[in-house]
């Protein structure tokens, strides 16, 4: 199976064990499923286990739906958490909200609504992380090739190149200003800023960085006695 299609996984907890079974029954075809009892087991879940949605129950003993949320809150800030309660209170719907939760949902819910907002807050997170993920890629249109300013590393032809810290720098320099020629000095400048450094460092990095990026460093072009570019 692509992962494409696979099933998103939600964690539900609840010490009803009713309650468990039915969602067990009635979502099982649609998410893979967590379902945990006692709920101060979802800490502990949590930290050796991936999942894509946690649901709370409201109410329940020793920790209610509230503080637990907080306890997980501290470990894991950006994990998406559904209240689904039988409490249709307008303070536990504006403490639930307020607290920071995708969504408050009141029981009794349609089975075909309960998937629908679930798919819904799991969808909304794997978008916004996928724009941040985009965010930090520096692109180049028409070519298969980008860098990734968060881990100062390229990709090219969809495989990850580490590169030095300086290798970084001359390839986003060019990057950033495509068919614009920089002297070897401008480079040694920009790059090393008052400490001399020879051309020959500079062609040292030159060549490590063309060896990395095939066949994508095919457009880096060294022009005679003017220096570097990137002709794209």
């Amino acid at each position: 199976m692509s992962k494409t299609n696979e099933k998103m996984h939600v964690t539900l907890v609840d010490d009803v064990k009713d309650n468990l079974t039915n969602y067990k029954d009635l979502l099982g075809t649609d998410f893979h499923l967590e379902l945990i009892q006692n709920p101060i087991e979802l800490l502990g879940f949590l930290n050796t286990n991936k999942t894509d949605l946690v649901v709370l129950d409201l109410h329940m003993p020793n920790i209610n739906g509230f503080e637990l949320y907080e306890k997980m809150r501290q470990t894991h800030p950006h994990l998406p958490v559904v209240f689904l309660t039988g409490d249709p209170s307008e303070d536990a719907l504006t403490r639930g909200l307020g607290l920071g939760a995708q969504d408050f949902i009141v029981k009794p819910v349609s089975i075909n609504e309960l998937i629908a907002r679930f798919k819904n807050k799991i969808e909304a997170k794997k978008a916004k992380h996928r724009r941040k993920k985009d965010a930090n890629l520096i692109k180049v249109d028409g070519y298969n090739f980008a860098l990734n300013s968060d881990l100062q590393s390229a990709v090219v032809e969809g495989s990850n190149i580490t590169l030095t810290p300086i290798e970084y720098k001359i390839i986003h320099l060019l990057v950033s200003n495509p068919n614009k020629i920089f002297s070897r000095d401008y480079l040694a400048e920009i790059i090393w800023a008052n400490t001399n450094t020879s051309s020959q460092n500079i062609d040292t990095h030159l060549s490590n960085l063309r060896k990395k990026l095939k066949p994508f460093s095919s457009y880096i072009k060294t022009i005679k006695s003017r220096g570097i570019l990137l002709r794209i």
